[in-house]
């Protein structure tokens, strides 16, 4: 029947989505910790054209999709034994800690509505990911378009333009010690930003 192949259909993108959420979390990560923990000499990562990388988070992703086709297994069964094809998309697993456990059904059908559209969106991101660095040979989060997702607010240009603008007008404080000599805090903290920027935006 029709209504039977389209909850399939919906078994497969609820599955789908839920991997892709944890896809759009893991990738962004994993470049992440390499520039913070390997050497520049090493090399850029990209997930498209491979590069030295650290193993912790495809493995931790192999891992929870290995565990998630012995869950469809798994479920599968339990679908045939208990509910045979009256069962809902994605109910099998779907909250694994029971913290909708006594909620209203329609709290329960919001809240199911939201993964549905949430996996949306991140299979959509990660189908960008993939886009963005088969087309531009560099890592995601060092795109100059990523950068407000992906770096902190104080290395972004504009960002700092914006700061320098609202708090740079009057004079800054300068104090005098005995064995340095006059230090002029808020432009020692400015160079120091600009050169952690320049360093995070040319790595």
């Amino acid at each position: 029947p029709r209504a039977l192949i389209l909850r399939d259909y919906r078994e497969a993108e609820i599955r789908h989505g839920r991997l892709a959420m944890l896809a759009s979390l893991f990738w962004p990560l994993q470049e992440i910790l390499d520039r913070l923990l390997l050497p520049r000499s090493f090399g850029q990562f990209t997930l498209v054209y491979g590069g030295p990388t650290l193993p912790y988070f495809p493995l931790l992703m192999t891992a929870i999709m290995l565990l998630l086709g012995y869950l469809d297994i798994y479920a599968a069964a339990v679908k045939e034994r208990e509910s045979g094809d009256a069962f809902l998309p994605g109910e099998c697993f779907w909250d694994p800690l029971r913290l909708m456990d006594g909620a209203p059904d329609a709290m329960k059908r919001k809240m199911q509505e939201r993964e549905l559209n949430n996996g949306r969106i991140a299979m959509t991101a990660v189908l960008f990911y993939l886009l963005e660095e088969a087309a531009f040979h560099r890592p995601l989060i060092s795109l100059p378009f990523n950068e407000l997702l992906f770096e902190p607010a104080y290395a972004v240009p504009a960002v700092q333009a914006w700061l320098d603008r609202q708090f740079g007008g009057g004079p800054s404080p300068v104090y005098t010690f005995p064995d340095v000599g006059s230090v002029d805090f808020v432009e020692a903290a400015r160079e120091v930003m600009q050169e952690e920027g320049a360093a995070l935006m040319g790595g």
